[in-house]
């Protein structure tokens, strides 16, 4: 499938990975995450026998070769979530915090889905990880886009039958804490069939969970423009997802 109309990117798609031309598109990483991983990092225990299937991949900082000087202090990635259950939950990737700004605020960034269905599932932790403030949930369509406030941790859920594809982008310096989904053997809640949602066990505190719109309140996105074309045309009115400031997020 042709992705260039929701992307920005003269890239194309397959069951499992995005192609594209050398001589055109440059990534600096690619990182794959397996079944067999995917499960000792969240401690779920699971006996079925199978192929070692991919459960997703994230393409690290995708740009055009004639974009190099525009694409410095922010990043631009490409997540290909695949279709599956384990232990009667979907496919989802490992959740993470973003790391701290030299101002002091978390990094925050910035969603579209490019192809399929996901739900991203935001919490955002008290002072400690096991003890959630809020926890949202946001049903993202292609070409929606979702603004990540600084302090939320993010979990993408796949609940469809076909992949999902959703790019995204922040600040270069931004790092991925994931230690504390680690720990409590992923996010607050997981997602199961039929719409449901169950509590998970390892937190002390979960609120309920709140239905959110994918949304935004900045002018230099608008739903349909690829965020690559969006940020490459003016850069500058990107500067908040470089230096945080919480009051300009709104969820």
């Amino acid at each position: 499938m042709d992705l260039r109309d929701v992307l920005g990117l003269p890239i194309e798609s397959n069951e499992t990975a995005i192609t594209y031309t050398d001589s055109e598109v440059v990534s600096t990483s690619l990182y794959v995450q397996n079944l067999t991983e995917y499960k000792r990092i969240l401690k779920i225990d699971n006996d079925e026998n199978g192929a070692d299937l991919e459960v997703y991949r994230t393409y690290e900082g995708i740009r055009k070769i004639q974009d190099k000087e525009i694409w410095d202090d922010i990043k631009y990635s490409i997540v290909i979530l695949q279709s599956g259950q384990i232990n009667g939950r979907y496919f989802n990737t490992i959740g993470y915090y973003r790391s701290v700004a030299e101002n002091g605020y978390c990094y925050p960034e910035i969603f579209q889905l490019a192809q399929g269905y996901a739900e991203l599932l935001l919490q955002q932790p008290r002072e400690n990880h096991e003890q959630v403030k809020e926890a949202v949930m946001i049903r993202m369509q292609k070409h929606d886009i979702l603004v990540v406030p600084p302090s939320y941790g993010i979990t993408i859920i796949n609940p469809s039958d076909k992949i999902a594809i959703i790019s995204r982008i922040r600040a270069s310096d931004a790092e991925e804490i994931k230690e504390p989904f680690h720990n409590t053997k992923g996010s607050c809640y997981y997602r199961l069939a039929e719409g449901k949602w169950d509590y998970n066990p390892e937190y002390e505190e979960i609120p309920s969970l709140r239905l959110g719109e994918p949304h935004n309140k900045w002018k230099s996105l608008k739903r349909g423009v690829p965020i690559y074309a969006s940020y490459t045309y003016n850069p500058r009115y990107f500067k908040s997802l470089i230096e945080p400031d919480p009051s300009i997020f709104v969820l």
